[in-house]
């Protein structure tokens, strides 16, 4: 019978093997295993509870006299954007820690749900783009702050979409050791895991 700090050693040794890894698996590692959770619930929640505010605002402006194409446009653009968010964390385990296989399926868990959500953000950043260019004609063009504000718009957007591909990079990567590591410990996927990959 193997005690369980065995398991632990096994996993690292597993680790270290694989391609491209991650920082050893220790306590530093699920420290940072914790942080990204904290952080992935503390964005779902923000964001979503942008979108709220936002459909609020919404409700608001079209009171005001808000021109409707532009209301519509910004409709679409909140429910697309709260149901990316939505897709993005679908499957996701949670954090589980009980074993040296469950740290991993959490990992990786964490990494699939980070390369979804860069996705969204890349889709979302580009409906953003289309959104923009909707709202530029349902608004007065005479007004001449509208150009710098649209350059302004657009070049934050293309710099948010250069961070989208660039953190889906890194889950691939990530996404890539941790299955390395599984495989390498001959702990074969579950039904569940294998029918979410990407």
């Amino acid at each position: 019978m193997t005690r369980p700090d065995d398991d632990w050693t096994d996993l690292t040794q597993a680790w270290t093997e694989t391609p491209d890894p991650e920082p050893r698996l220790d306590a530093g590692f699920l420290q940072s295993l914790r942080r990204r959770d904290r952080l992935a619930r503390l964005n779902f929640w923000l964001e979503m509870s942008g979108g709220v505010v936002v459909l609020g605002v919404m409700a608001w402006a079209v009171r005001r006299g808000v021109p409707l194409p532009a209301a519509g446009a910004a409709l679409v653009f909140v429910l697309f954007a709260m149901g990316l968010t939505l897709w993005s964390r679908r499957g996701h385990p949670g954090l589980l820690t009980e074993t040296p296989e469950a740290v991993l399926r959490s990992a990786l868990g964490q990494a699939r749900t980070g390369y979804r959500w860069a996705l969204s953000g890349v889709a979302i950043s580009v409906a953003a783009m289309i959104f923009q260019g909707v709202i530029l004609t349902t608004v007065d063009p005479a007004r001449g702050h509208i150009g710098a504000v649209t350059a302004g718009v657009f070049g934050f957007l293309v710099i948010c979409i250069g961070y989208y591909l660039r953190h889906a990079r890194r889950c691939r990567r990530r996404m890539a050791a941790h299955q390395a590591a599984l495989e390498a410990l001959a702990v074969e996927p579950s039904e569940t895991e294998a029918d979410d990959r990407i």
